[in-house]
């Protein structure tokens, strides 16, 4: 195994038995079976969005770099609102886990999809040729490395298998976002790299990967997580309810008017160029 994999993560990925194609969303964002159905309505709507963010106007030969059991890039080959030039050639999406039992699980879910192909491997050592893909896309995964080493590995090798003035769009949790500053001073939770890094932080660690930031998009803006009550009376009388409500409105109709706003997300995609 890579040195720079979290043992314990791959063995809780490895262990996942659950199956059904209902399951899909639940297993990928780590839910609870009897999760009610407006929750999975609000995080199908997330992913909905961080794929057309990913993919937009992606073509050629991409990699989904950690697909788990392919959520992401399923979404972005069935979605189509995203965005491409006209001139654009045929896209073609590998996805590499290093979780041999997600891995099939989001084979099984792309059987007949003739645009995609999957390889285990690991983000921290590529088993890629220099140069071979004109975007990598990896969501949900730095975050998840074991330290700040592992993830600086992880940007020098996106790096090294994208061909020159290649994309690449990776993820954060804002360590200054005001969710992670609640959870910090009042709840007294450990807030440390690589999971956790400020906008400034991360950004730095792009351009010191031989990367240009191009955009960035962020997600939940509420300042606590869960709900009161999972019954028909949450819409009036539970404040998670509501703030959840607020946070997707100020996503979709707020930000895309003042881009500004983004780097107050919790989670944040940055989009960027190999300089």
């Amino acid at each position: 195994m890579d040195c720079h994999l979290d043992p314990e993560e791959l063995e809780f990925w490895e262990s996942q038995k659950r199956c059904g194609e209902e399951i899909d969303l639940k297993l990928a964002r780590d839910l609870p079976d009897d999760t009610p159905d407006f929750i999975l309505k609000m995080m199908g709507d997330f992913e909905e969005d961080a794929a057309e963010f990913c993919f937009s106007g992606a073509e050629g030969l991409v990699l989904d770099a950690g697909c788990g059991n392919g959520n992401l890039l399923l979404r972005a080959l069935k979605n189509k609102k995203i965005p491409a030039k006209p001139e654009k050639r045929a896209l073609q999406v590998i996805g590499m886990d290093f979780s041999a039992n997600m891995l099939c699980r989001a084979a099984l879910r792309a059987k007949g999809n003739d645009r995609t192909g999957f390889l285990q491997g690991s983000v921290t050592d590529l088993p890629f040729q220099d140069q071979s893909f004109d975007r990598v896309i990896s969501s949900g995964v730095l975050t998840c490395l074991p330290n700040t080493g592992a993830a600086a590995r992880a940007l020098q090798e996106f790096y090294r298998v994208l061909k020159p003035e290649g994309v690449l769009v990776v993820d954060f949790f804002s360590r200054t976002s005001h969710y992670t500053l609640i959870r910090k001073h009042l709840f007294r939770e450990t807030i440390k790299p690589p999971e956790y890094v400020s906008p400034s932080e991360f950004n730095r660690a792009l351009e010191d990967a031989g990367f240009s930031v191009l955009a960035c998009r962020g997600f939940d803006f509420k300042p606590c997580q869960g709900y009161l009550f999972l019954n028909p009376w949450r819409r009036v009388i539970d404040p998670g309810y509501f703030q959840e409500k607020l946070s997707r409105y100020l996503e979709r109709k707020v930000l895309p008017r003042q881009p500004g706003l983004n780097l107050l997300g919790y989670r944040i995609y940055v989009k960027c160029i190999k300089k």
